[in-house]
């Protein structure tokens, strides 16, 4: 079955935090919402099947129709209906970017500039140092644990959102959880800069040719073949 609890959380960076390269590793940021409900954002940098390194795409100035259907900033979670026409994404049907172009980065690397956390890096650290900045995280929702305080930033209740990738063509064990417009993303709106940020992140491993009903990869696809990454993984913000 689909992803439960999918939808987007529109709030505010306030810090994060790099798990390097071992075990199942995430780029953790805290969010915090207008209300002053604070969230934690769990982003894989690398995948438990192999190739294990993730796929990334990021667009500085990102301009797609979605960002008009967005709740406003600082909201909070909202729920959304996985069908066209809401604010839901879909990597392969939603026109948001050409997958094509995706590059593949290590989760963490020596140096600057060379890994996905460094990728993350780049554009979480700008929008903490914006004030006017927003965050839009795509995924499934977790929580609220009353009484259980956050893992990584022990704010109370434990509460945020996962699975901020690609949530279709899935192979293995991940296979149920294949939908259609239930995939995760961050966006970055820079208002003082009258633009948006995007970064689109999948797994090797899973399939560009699913299924319009189920988000199951059809017979005869193949994973995205990846591509080697590029010089840096950063430019402008």
């Amino acid at each position: 079955m689909p992803i439960a609890q999918y939808g987007v959380l529109a709030a505010t960076a306030v810090d994060r935090r790099r798990e390097g390269a071992t075990g199942t590793p995430h780029y953790q940021i805290h969010l915090r919402d207008a209300a002053g409900t604070d969230y934690r954002a769990a982003v894989n940098v690398l995948s438990q099947q192999a190739p294990s390194n993730l796929l990334y795409f990021a667009d500085e100035n990102f301009r797609h129709p979605v960002t008009a259907l967005l709740p406003a900033a600082g909201s909070g979670w909202t729920a959304l209906n996985s069908r066209p026409g809401t604010a839901s994404l879909d990597f392969v049907r939603g026109k948001l970017f050409d997958h094509a172009a995706m590059h593949v980065l290590p989760p963490d690397l020596p140096g600057p500039d060379n890994d996905l956390a460094d990728l993350l890096d780049h554009y979480v650290q700008h929008a903490i140092a914006d004030p006017n900045a927003a965050l839009y995280v795509f995924g499934q929702r977790f929580g609220p644990e009353p009484g259980v305080p956050d893992k990584v930033f022990g704010f109370l209740p434990g509460n945020g959102v996962h699975d901020v990738h690609m949530n279709q063509g899935n192979s293995g064990q991940f296979r149920g959880d294949d939908g259609v417009y239930q995939d995760g993303a961050l966006l970055i709106h820079l208002p003082d800069e009258n633009r948006w940020a995007a970064v689109f992140l999948a797994f090797q491993s899973q399939s560009w040719h699913t299924d319009d009903r189920t988000g199951h990869g059809l017979p005869g696809s193949v994973p995205h073949p990846g591509r080697a990454p590029q010089d840096s993984p950063n430019s402008q913000v």
